[in-house]
């Protein structure tokens, strides 16, 4: 009697001991593919908080550097701050600009920052700087910009790293021109390819689905 009841307490704790999921038994791998999502979703959220109070943290710094600037420190200050942003992997001067601009917008909206503005003599030394940096490098060719640049990396030295972004940003402002006009024909022919696709939507026809499904293959390639 003792060994009967002994195995029917064992099957009832082995019984509960198993985890059950939508009525049956729970795989072990389901088990394990949760608690990796409840780790990895953690891990996620923590570096997420890090890297806003990281965020905060620079915003605030940045603050007191630009306080009670005027606009040619404050000018000073962006161009500083887009180098250290290339210096980290931005790929052009326009996209580490846009990280100077958000910045300087959580300091407006947080700290009640009051951006400087320009005076005209400001402008002029700007706009003379610019045609002078443009002039010194409109006799060589792209190419020749671009061996320099490499000669100039390769030195390592920060003058020589200086002196090579300086050639990077007027080769940016040379392809941009091209860069824009290729954009622009890139949305005018989106926006046509959209209309055309309407217009032969509305049909309704087996041929519509074909011109369709041919032109999706044709852009999928």
């Amino acid at each position: 009697m003792s060994k009967a009841i002994s195995a029917a307490v064992a099957a009832v704790v082995s019984a509960e001991s198993v985890d059950m999921f939508q009525g049956e038994p729970v795989a072990g791998s389901f088990v394990e593919t949760v608690e990796q999502l409840g780790r990895e979703y953690y891990s996620g959220v923590a570096t997420e908080e890090r890297a806003l109070r990281g965020l905060a943290t620079c915003e605030a710094n940045m603050f007191d550097i630009v306080k009670g600037l005027k606009y040619p420190d404050f000018m000073f200050v962006r161009g500083k701050f887009v180098n250290g942003c290339r210096d980290k992997g931005a790929e052009t001067d326009d996209a580490a600009d846009k990280i100077w601009e958000r910045i300087i917008k959580r300091v407006i909206a947080q700290f009640g920052f009051v951006r400087p503005k320009s005076e005209s003599k400001d402008a002029e030394r700007i706009a003379a700087k610019r045609a002078a940096e443009v002039a010194k490098y409109e006799k060589k060719s792209d190419g020749a910009l671009l061996e320099e640049k490499a000669a100039l990396t390769a030195k390592g030295d920060s003058k020589s790293y200086k002196a090579a972004m300086a050639i990077a940003k007027e080769l940016e402002r040379r392809e941009k021109p091209a860069l824009e006009a290729v954009v622009k024909d890139c949305a005018a022919l989106r926006d046509k390819l959209i209309a055309r696709a309407k217009e032969v939507a509305k049909l309704g026809t087996s041929e519509s689905v074909e011109l369709l499904t041919a032109a999706l293959n044709a852009l999928s390639e």
